[in-house]
C-alpha cells in the first residue's frame, strides 16, 4: 500500500472516531445550552487542551516555524507572544467572564447595553471565525498537495465533509473531546520533527548550538520588525483581537466554573508556549540542513518538504494525519463559535423568539454546516495563511474589542458608544482593507509613506481603525445618558446588590407543594457550583364549552407573567427570561421553552447556596402557575 492510499485508510479511520465522539456527544443534548456549551460541565484538563488545539492549527505550525526560518526571533511579535498572551490574559478575566450567564459575546453585550448592539456584533464575529477557519483549510490543503499531490478542491472537501457530521452530531462536547485528541496528535508531531531535524542537522555535521550560532545578529535581534515601536503595533493589532475572541470565552461559559476556566486557559497557554519551543528547534536546525528560503511562504512549506525529504512514505501518512487533526481542531471551534452567533443572537433573537429548543437544536446543526461550507470556500481562492489570520484579527479588534471590555470593566460605558465602536471601527478597518486589496492592490503603507514611516498604516492601518473605536466609545459615551442600574447589576457586585438588595426570600417550605417542587428538581453538582433543573409539563384545561387548548402562546404568556410579577426580566429577548433577585445572574433561575407544551427552568448557585436556590425555582414556579391557570394551562413538574 503507497502512502497515500495508507493515509486514506487512517484518515477515515480517524474521521471513524471523530463521528463516535459526536455520537456519544448528541447523547442527553436538549437545549441549545447542551449543543453550543456542552452542559457548562468541561473541565480544567480539557479547557487546556482544547484551548491549545484550538488555536494551535497546521497552519499555525507551518506559520511559527516558517517565520522563525524567515525572519528569525523577532517574529514572536507576529505570532507567538499574541497566542500565549491572548490565553493568559482572557485567563484573568475569566471569572467576571464566567459569572454572566451569557452564551455568546453578543448576548452578553445585550445585557450590558442594549438589543440594538447584539446584531452588528454577531456578524462581525461570524465574518472573523469565517475567516479563521479558513486559515485550517489553507494549511490542510497544502499539506495535501505537498504530501501527495492531492488538488485543493479534494481536500478542502475532506475536511469540510468530515468536520460537518462529527459537529453538526455532537456540537460543543463534540468539539472539546476531540480537540483534546487532535492536540495530542499535533503535539506529537511537533516534537517528532524537531528531534528528527535536530539529528539531521548533526548527521550532517552542524550542531543545533553552531547553527544557532551561524545565524547573525540580525536573526536574534527581538526587536528586529522596526524596533520597539513595531513590536507594539503588532500587539496593538493582534492581542485586542485576540483576548476579544469568542471561542475562549465560550469555553470559560462551558467550564463547570471559573476556576475550572482560568487553570484551563492557563494550561492552554502554557501546551502553546511549549510547542512553539519546539517549532523554534526546529527552525534552527532547519536553516542548518537548508538554504534560506526566497519568502515567507517557501519558509512555511520548507517544514513540509523536510518532512517528504526525511521519512518514508508509511510516517508521512501518519504525519500527515497529525496536520489534518490540527486543522479540524480549530475549524470545528472557529465553525461552531461563528454558528452559535447567527444562531443564537440572529435567528433565535430575532427572527424565531417563539422557537422551540427542538427546532433550534435543529437550526444549530445546519448552521454549524453552512459556516464550514462559507469556510471551505473561501478557502480554495486563498494562500496566504499569516493574511487570513490578521485581516480576521484587525477586524475583530477594530469592531468589539473596546465594547466588550468596556463593558466588562467600566460602568459609565453607554449602548450608543457601544454600537459608534462597532459601526466606526469596524465599518473604517473593512474599508481600509477593502481599499488596499481591491483598489490600492497594494500594501497600505505605499498610499501615504510619510504616515507609513510612524508605524500608523501598519497591518492594513489597524491603528486607524482601533483609534477611531476608543474615541467614539469614549466620547458617546460619555455624551449620552448613564446606563440605568438594571444593565450594570450583573456585571458590577455593588450594583448588583443595590438593585436586588440581599436576595432573601420567603417560600414556605412547610407548603405540601414545595416537598414535591423540590423532590422534581434534578440537581448535578459540577466544580463551585450546581445545576438545578426543573421541567414542567403544560396541560390544557377544559373550558366552560368543553373544548381545551393545546397550545401554549409563548408570548402571551410573558406578558402576562412580567405585568403582575415584577423580577421576571427579558435582559435577551423572548427566547430566555431571567426571574433576577440576587447579584449573582448565573444563579438566578432561567426560563425557556423546550417545546409546544414544556418549559425548562434552570439555575446554577455556589454549591453552598443550593437550598436557597431551590427556594427561588419553588417561587418560579407558584408565579408560572398561577399566569398559566389565567390562559386555561396547568403546569406539572416531571423528571
Amino acid at each position: 500500500m503507497d502512502s497515500y492510499h495508507l493515509f486514506l485508510l487512517l484518515l477515515s479511520l480517524y474521521i471513524a472516531v471523530l463521528i463516535g465522539i459526536g455520537l456519544r456527544s448528541s447523547r442527553g443534548q436538549r437545549s441549545v445550552t447542551d449543543f453550543w456549551l456542552a452542559g457548562r460541565e468541561i473541565g480544567a484538563a480539557n479547557i487546556g487542551l482544547s484551548a491549545a488545539a484550538s488555536w494551535l492549527t497546521a497552519s499555525a505550525l507551518l506559520l511559527a516555524t516558517g517565520l522563525f526560518i524567515f525572519i528569525g526571533v523577532g517574529s514572536v511579535w507576529v505570532w507567538v507572544f499574541p497566542n500565549v498572551a491572548g490565553l493568559l490574559i482572557i485567563a484573568i478575566i475569566a471569572k467576571r467572564v464566567k459569572n454572566i450567564l451569557a452564551m455568546t459575546q453578543p448576548e452578553l453585550l445585550e445585557i450590558r447595553y442594549h438589543p440594538h448592539v447584539r446584531a452588528p456584533v454577531a456578524l462581525a464575529i461570524a465574518i472573523t471565525m469565517i475567516l479563521f477557519a479558513v486559515t485550517d483549510f489553507i494549511g490542510f490543503k497544502l499539506v495535501l498537495e505537498a504530501f501527495f499531490g492531492v488538488p485543493p478542491i479534494y481536500a478542502v472537501l475532506i475536511m469540510a465533509v468530515a468536520v460537518s457530521i462529527y459537529v453538526s452530531l455532537g456540537g460543543f462536547r463534540a468539539v472539546v473531546w476531540t480537540d483534546a485528541v487532535q492536540f495530542i496528535f499535533l503535539a506529537g508531531v511537533a516534537v517528532a520533527v524537531a528531534l528528527l531535524a535536530t539529528r539531521v542537522s548533526l548527521e550532517s555535521g552542524t550542531t543545533v548550538a553552531a547553527a544557532s550560532a551561524s545565524l547573525g545578529a540580525d536573526w536574534w535581534n527581538l526587536f528586529i520588525l522596526g524596533g520597539v515601536t513595531g513590536a507594539l503595533v503588532l500587539q496593538l493589532a493582534l492581542l485586542p483581537g485576540w483576548v476579544a475572541e469568542q471561542d475562549p470565552w465560550q469555553k470559560i461559559w462551558a467550564a463547570r466554573d471559573d476556576r475550572s476556566a482560568r487553570r484551563g486557559l492557563i494550561l492552554g497557554a502554557a501546551l502553546l508556549g511549549i510547542v512553539y519551543l519546539v517549532c523554534f528547534v526546529t527552525a534552527v536546525a532547519l536553516r542548518a540542513i537548508y538554504p534560506l528560503p526566497a519568502g515567507e511562504i517557501e519558509a512555511e512549506m520548507l517544514y513540509l518538504t523536510f518532512i517528504l525529504d526525511s521519512l518514508p512514505g508509511s510516517l508521512v501518512a501518519f504525519v500527515a494525519i497529525g496536520f489534518a487533526a490540527a486543522s479540524m481542531s480549530c475549524a470545528d471551534t472557529f465553525a461552531t463559535s461563528g454558528a452559535s452567533c447567527i444562531s443564537r443572537d440572529i435567528v433565535q433573537r430575532h427572527i424565531r423568539p417563539q422557537a422551540s429548543m427542538k427546532e433550534m437544536l435543529v437550526i444549530n446543526r445546519v448552521l454549524v454546516i453552512v459556516m464550514i461550507a462559507i469556510s471551505a470556500g473561501i478557502a480554495l481562492k486563498v494562500d496566504s495563511i499569516v493574511e487570513a489570520v490578521i485581516i480576521a484579527t484587525v477586524i475583530g479588534t477594530t469592531s468589539y474589542f473596546f465594547p466588550i471590555m468596556g463593558g466588562l470593566f467600566w460602568k459609565r460605558a453607554t449602548r450608543w458608544g457601544a454600537l459608534a465602536a462597532v459601526i466606526v471601527g469596524g465599518g473604517t478597518q473593512i474599508a481600509l482593507i477593502s481599499y488596499e486589496k481591491f483598489l490600492l492592490k497594494a500594501p497600505l503603507e505605499t498610499a501615504a509613506p510619510k504616515l507609513a514611516s510612524y508605524g500608523i498604516l501598519a497591518e492594513h492601518g489597524v491603528l486607524i481603525g482601533l483609534s477611531l473605536s476608543a474615541l467614539v466609545f469614549v466620547g458617546i459615551s460619555l455624551a449620552t445618558t448613564r446606563p440605568e442600574p438594571a444593565r450594570l447589576a450583573p456585571f458590577f457586585a455593588d450594583v448588583g446588590r443595590e438593585v436586588y438588595g440581599d436576595g432573601t426570600l420567603a417560600a414556605d417550605r412547610t407548603d405540601p407543594e414545595y416537598g414535591n417542587i423540590a423532590s422534581k428538581i434534578e440537581e448535578k453538582v459540577s466544580g463551585e457550583r450546581a445545576q438545578l433543573h426543573l421541567r414542567l409539563d403544560i396541560a390544557p384545561l377544559m373550558t366552560d364549552g368543553g373544548r381545551i387548548e393545546e397550545k401554549l402562546e409563548w408570548i402571551e404568556f410573558l406578558e402576562r407573567l412580567e405585568s403582575k410579577h415584577k423580577a421576571w426580566f427579558e435582559l435577551t429577548g423572548k427566547d430566555t427570561v431571567y426571574r433576577l433577585t440576587q447579584a449573582d445572574m448565573l444563579a438566578s433561575v432561567k426560563m425557556v421553552r423546550a417545546d409546544r407544551l414544556s418549559i425548562w427552568l434552570s439555575a446554577e448557585p455556589r454549591r453552598d447556596l443550593i437550598e436557597r436556590q431551590k427556594d427561588e425555582i419553588y417561587l418560579s414556579y407558584r408565579e408560572i402557575e398561577e399566569t398559566l391557570l389565567g390562559l386555561g394551562l396547568s403546569a406539572t413538574p416531571s423528571r
